[in-house]
């Protein structure tokens, strides 16, 4: 890479990682390299300093040491190929123990988008059509949870303070658009609180009243499904084929199985079976429907548990499942698999 150049990066951090600039467009794949891009991620997060060997390490408890560090940094730099951000001079450098992020790359990440949104709109008049455009600003960037797809304790701070800011955020929405008696927010705010605050049903029962308020009931019908992951064609590395519950652990084996027999779809096996040891099969049920419904996990028919969880969706009708809300959707898929299960 030239020393002379400055490269542009656009990056994404809410929802699935995503990093693009004139060459191409990488987003990080939840099956494949996750400690790469975990590294990728904690320096990205932490893009304004440098980040020691000895703190990256304490991610991977069981994995420290040398030769597993030089393999995770070579590895994020072949996915970075496709940028032309690979090697040495590439976006993440190494060197006397410390990771930094290039500084000649121009990082336009949407975090720090957001943080300069909320605080225009802060100093913004109440009663400034300007406000409202900065609020709708910001909601167009909250597209899901913060790094949505990363299931890492250091994680959580981050997310809890955005689901916060998302809230804030939503209410002074709703509040600038009655004393506007503007609605253009309503439709992409309802969107947003579906996957940046499912749980908040006050909230979501205010947005869909004021949409009522402003006789949008029918647009509120016809208003799309939450966002998410974008599905593609079926890869091997990402197509479930069985699942396994021993003892109590459950493996989600993958396709490329064929070739690896021991290669599990990693970034399923230990969040699903913590699932299964705290709440048991119908937690598991549940959690599994959560991603079926946001497109992260698929099944094939392969064993008896697999095929429970097909026929509930054959029942339910896949496009029906997915064009209702995430948690009654995911419920009545595992209330229904249960009752496939007990009538094998």
């Amino acid at each position: 890479m030239p020393t002379t150049e400055t490269y542009q990066l656009r990056v994404t951090l809410f929802g699935p990682v995503a990093l693009e600039n004139q060459n191409a467009r990488v987003v990080e794949n939840p099956s494949r390299q996750s400690k790469p891009w975990l590294l990728l991620k904690y320096l990205l997060v932490n893009r304004h300093r440098p980040v020691t060997r000895e703190e990256l390490d304490a991610l991977w408890p069981q994995g420290a040491g040398d030769s597993a560090a030089r393999v995770r940094l070579n590895r994020l730099r072949e996915a970075l190929a496709p940028l032309g951000l690979d090697g040495k001079s590439g976006l993440v450098q190494y060197s006397a123990g410390v990771y930094r992020l290039n500084p000649r790359c121009a990082l336009d990440v949407d975090e720090d988008r957001l943080t300069g949104l909320l605080e225009r709109l802060r100093n913004c008049g109440f009663r400034d059509p300007a406000g409202l455009q900065l609020c709708m600003g910001a909601l167009t960037l909250l597209v899901g949870p913060f790094l949505d797809q990363t299931a890492a304790p250091w994680v959580t701070p981050y997310r809890a303070h955005y689901r916060k800011e998302f809230c804030a955020l939503a209410r002074e929405t709703l509040a600038r658009s009655r004393v506007l008696e503007d609605d253009r927010a309503a439709s992409l705010l309802l969107q947003r609180a579906a996957v940046m605050a499912p749980e908040d049903g006050e909230l979501n029962r205010d947005i869909r009243a004021f949409l009522e308020e402003n006789n949008r009931s029918a647009d509120l019908l016809r208003c799309p499904a939450p966002a998410r992951p974008k599905r593609r064609a079926d890869k091997h590395h990402e197509i479930v084929k069985k699942i396994i519950i021993e003892d109590d652990k459950v493996f989600f084996i993958s396709a490329a199985s064929d070739r690896r027999p021991l290669c599990y779809a990693r970034w399923e096996v230990l969040p699903l079976t913590r699932v299964y040891q705290s709440d048991g099969l119908p937690g598991l049920l549940l959690a599994v429907g959560r991603e079926i419904h946001r497109g992260t996990l698929r099944t094939r028919a392969d064993s008896k548990l697999t095929r429970a969880v097909r026929k509930a969706l054959h029942t339910l009708g896949l496009e029906t499942f997915l064009d209702m809300e995430e948690d009654p959707a995911a419920q009545m898929l595992a209330d229904l698999t249960l009752e496939a299960l007990r009538g094998e």
